[in-house]
């Protein structure tokens, strides 16, 4: 089992002369957690990690080719654990059948882009093979040589999560291909570069602005389309997490552990995690959105180990954090298998904090550890803008005036 707290980085890329090769060096850095509970006054509000370019709300699109030769194109917020969507949805306790043999995942994304690294989760370590990763900036079949390879073959036997350096590589569309020698499950793939999560969040929320003039010019009006009437068709919405930086959310209570580490729990990427004190029998975290939500499934991928999570809602945050004072119980689930990730379905309900409580956690003495958080509403897919901004627009200062035209929304799904 890999820790999932530690951050781990595999190699480093080399873009020259339109090739790129990768070479490998792996280092790990962990944290000591220590009993600690903060306030939220003393929570950080800005952050500049990366978003993950590999999601639908980043108009990214995916196709798979099985090792049958199958050709399917996903671009479909409704198909869930069933096949190739589900790497492209925010959700990372979704995942999609690995078969034995050769599958090919094409990953396009709206607009070139300067890659970072590239990850993916390997569910319970269970599928064994090899992969290669290739990249172009133009449209090409996937058995085409014009491709260019960014590494050679990794092995995935035996390992849950993988981090892996691209580093100056720049691409439009990245092949993915998977020699699987056994059939598993992969979840979680994420492609970082360099947009920034508060880009994002700058981006959605002038957007949002040009459809609520009324609103106020705080920013705090972020993804006001939780209460948009929606659309009849279920392949124009999105489920869109309100519980990440990218959101506008924060951490604002946690029963243990170091509060640096805090916004690993909602930072868009699985590779990072939370760890708290190895004698908190109780693990609680308290995530409060930008505004109050209407919210139907949280979701939460931790460490692989059996136990029961409690998942909260409120509107009000009392002065007792640890007690819950006025939260309401939506929805229990029992992970008695040790698989490392829970979700739970409710009745849409109006909130503004989400709380999740785990208990009989089977660790003995190692620290439980919390690798991302989700809280998921219904959102229109054409309200968001996949397109990237200019600089000027990359952090949370004032925007300037909204032209009179209301701005021009991306189509983002055929």
């Amino acid at each position: 089992m890999v820790c999932l707290l530690s951050s781990v980085t595999c190699g480093r890329g080399i873009r020259r002369s339109g090739t790129a090769t990768l070479a490998f060096l792996c280092t790990v850095a962990t944290l000591c957690a220590h009993d600690f509970a903060f306030s939220t006054g003393s929570m950080e509000t800005t952050n500049n990690g990366s978003k993950n370019l590999a999601r639908m709300n980043c108009g990214a699109k995916i196709q798979c080719i099985t090792p049958d030769g199958r050709v399917a194109t996903v671009a479909s917020a409704h198909d869930k654990n069933e096949n190739a969507a589900a790497l492209i949805l925010d959700d990372n306790t979704l995942s999609c059948p690995l078969q034995e043999g050769e599958t090919t995942f094409i990953i396009t994304l709206p607009a070139a882009a300067v890659l970072d690294r590239f990850t993916f989760v390997n569910e319970n370590a269970a599928a064994k093979g090899e992969m290669k990763i290739a990249v172009s900036n133009y449209q090409l079949p996937a058995t085409s040589g014009n491709w260019t390879e960014v590494n050679g073959s990794v092995a995935f036997t035996s390992k849950r999560l993988f981090n892996l350096s691209l580093v100056g590589v720049e691409a439009k569309y990245v092949k993915l291909s998977f020699k699987v020698a056994k059939a598993g499950r992969i979840a979680a793939l994420g492609l970082y570069g360099d947009e920034s999560l508060d880009s994002y969040a700058a981006r959605q929320t002038r957007i949002l602005r040009g459809h609520n003039r009324n609103a106020s010019a705080t920013g705090s009006e972020f993804m006001r389309v939780a209460n948009t009437t929606p659309s009849s068709r279920v392949e124009d919405r999105l489920n869109f997490n309100f519980a990440n930086l990218y959101a506008k959310a924060r951490v604002v209570y946690v029963s243990s552990g170091a509060a640096a580490g805090v916004k690993r729990m909602i930072d868009d990427d699985a590779t990072t995690a939370f760890e708290f004190a190895p004698a908190d029998q109780h693990p609680t975290v308290i995530i409060e959105l930008a505004q109050s939500e209407r919210l139907h499934r949280v979701s939460a991928v931790y460490k692989a180990e059996s136990g029961r999570l409690d998942v909260y809602v409120m509107n009000e945050l009392g002065e007792d954090h640890a007690a819950l004072a006025g939260a309401k119980l939506v929805a229990t689930v029992s992970d008695t298998e040790g698989h490392g990730k829970a979700a739970v379905e409710f009745d849409p309900q109006g909130a503004r904090y989400v709380a999740l409580r785990w208990s009989e956690p089977a660790r003995g003495r190692e620290p439980f550890e919390i690798s991302e958080i989700s809280a998921f509403g219904d959102v229109p897919l054409g309200l968001l803008d996949v397109l990237p901004i200019p600089n000027a627009f990359a952090s949370n200062q004032v925007l300037p005036p909204l032209p009179e035209t209301p701005p021009f929304i991306p189509v983002v799904s055929p």
